[in-house]
């Protein structure tokens, strides 16, 4: 009797991984390639998260506003404006006083509206708002779930905190203008090394191990 040759049909392989909504998840592809094509995924490019970041500073403007109002009500306004008519020329004419009690205290009650409000997205929604507009979100490089506490803040510190800071002390004449240019220096360096990985992940990505996604089905 002969013996019947082994089945060499190849074994079927297993389902891709299902998207879940919010909380979907993907795997670290090979550098410049869509993100587990089967989830639907993309490397976010830098115009995208550009403009996510924008739509994020205008909301935490809006808030900030508020907050300094508040603040400006209770301890005095952050710099006072005053007119001298004794003015010899023109040099003298307006005068600026800052009160440095406003300036600080709404400076570390901005930076951390600032911190809890990219903190809190990233952790529960997967994405700041400006990054849900854009169909886009944050998470862990390898894996794709949702970021720790941990990577939340690393991220925040290298991405949002500079800002923050300069945005507060920007009534202080001389210390405002210095870290408003370092704020933008360092936004600048973000945008070049996200723009220059191919998985487009600035400093800030490398540091807390994160990467952003966006909808592939988004993508024009």
């Amino acid at each position: 009797m002969e013996t019947p040759p082994p089945d060499s049909t190849p074994a079927a392989p297993p389902p891709p991984p299902e998207s879940s909504g919010s909380d979907s998840q993907w795997s670290a592809p090979p550098p410049a390639q869509p993100v587990a094509s089967a989830s639907g995924f993309v490397y976010a490019d830098v115009p995208n998260r550009a403009i996510a970041y924008i739509i994020d500073v205008i909301i935490l403007f809006v808030i900030n506003i508020i907050v300094s109002i508040v603040i400006g009500a209770i301890l005095g306004p952050a710099t006072k404006v005053s007119f001298n008519s004794n003015a010899t020329d023109f040099g003298n004419l307006v005068t600026a006083d800052v009160n440095y009690v406003t300036v600080l205290v709404t400076a570390l009650v901005s930076t951390a509206i600032n911190g809890v409000y990219f903190v809190w997205t990233w952790t529960n929604m997967r994405g700041s708002l400006g990054q849900k507009v854009l169909s886009m979100q944050v998470g862990n490089e390898g894996d794709g779930k949702t970021l720790t506490m941990n990577q939340a803040i690393t991220r925040w510190i290298f991405l949002g905190a500079p800002f923050g800071i300069a945005g507060a002390l920007n009534p202080i004449p001389a210390l405002g203008i210095l870290i408003g240019l370092a704020a933008l220096a360092w936004f600048i360096a973000l945008l070049v090394t996200t723009a220059q990985s191919p998985t487009k992940q600035g400093l800030h990505d490398r540091y807390a191990h994160t990467m952003v996604v966006k909808a592939a089905r988004s993508v024009a």
